[in-house]
C-alpha cells in the first residue's frame, strides 16, 4: 500500500486529523490525486523517503470494434 507524507495538516472524515509530517498509508483514494497536485501529500517509500512518482490520471480504455481492424491474411493476399 502506498505511503504519504502530510505537508499541512489535514482533516478526513468523519472525525480523522493528521498533521504535517506525518506518513500515513490510508488517503481516501478518491482525494490522492487531487491532494498530490496541490502539494497536501507527497509519495514516499517505506522509509518515508521521497519518491519521484509522476501523477497518473486514470484513463478510461478506448474500445475497438473488431470489424474495423484489418484482416492479416486477408491483406496480404491482395
Amino acid at each position: 500500500m502506498p505511503k504519504y507524507l502530510v505537508k499541512t495538516g489535514l482533516e478526513f472524515p468523519p472525525n480523522r486529523r493528521v498533521e504535517a509530517g506525518e506518513v500515513i498509508d490510508d488517503v481516501p483514494s478518491k482525494s490522492i490525486k487531487w491532494l498530490r497536485e496541490q502539494g497536501l501529500i507527497e509519495l514516499v517509500d517505506s522509509s518515508g523517503k521521497s519518491v519521484d512518482a509522476p501523477i497518473v490520471e486514470e484513463v478510461e480504455p478506448e474500445v475497438v470494434d473488431v470489424a474495423d481492424i484489418p484482416d492479416a491474411i486477408d491483406s496480404e493476399e491482395k
